[in-house]
């Protein structure tokens, strides 16, 4: 299955969802697309650049190295592999892959999603959406 198609097929699931997109953040290049609201196309292209920073920024490493200094993150597998952002009308859902660590998935709802449901769908969605690649 292409890319393309495992984000339509995710974003069929997840409730409320108008855009995903599948993000290298080594390059910062968008690898996959799927849209079903076209102003949510300028929104992916933003947070392709931006996913980078989010993940890997000096904030959220110092942030990372506390915790795992307080013994409340797993040294094997550092780093967060989620990352839910709330904005005025937007719920926005970033997963990391685990078979690449360096790739994420991003997700875009609408604000009325469920937000239970929303995360859950998107972990479903996270095995055949990275096998696609």
């Amino acid at each position: 299955m292409f890319i393309q198609a495992a984000l339509t097929t995710a974003m069929d699931t997840i409730p409320d969802c108008i855009a995903a997109g599948y993000v290298d953040m080594e390059t910062g290049m968008l690898l996959g697309t799927s849209i079903a609201d076209p102003d949510s196309a300028d929104a992916l292209d933003a947070l392709a650049i931006a996913v980078a920073n989010l993940f890997q920024g000096r904030g959220v490493g110092a942030f990372e190295a506390l915790l795992r200094q307080a013994g409340a993150e797993e040294t094997e597998n550092p780093g967060f592999g989620e990352i839910a952002v709330f904005s005025k009308d937007r719920l926005n859902i970033f997963l990391r892959t685990r078979d690449y660590p360096d790739h994420v998935v991003c997700y875009i709802c609408r604000n009325s999603a469920n937000v239970g449901l929303a995360l859950t769908k998107t972990h479903l969605s996270l095995g055949p959406v990275a096998a696609a690649v």
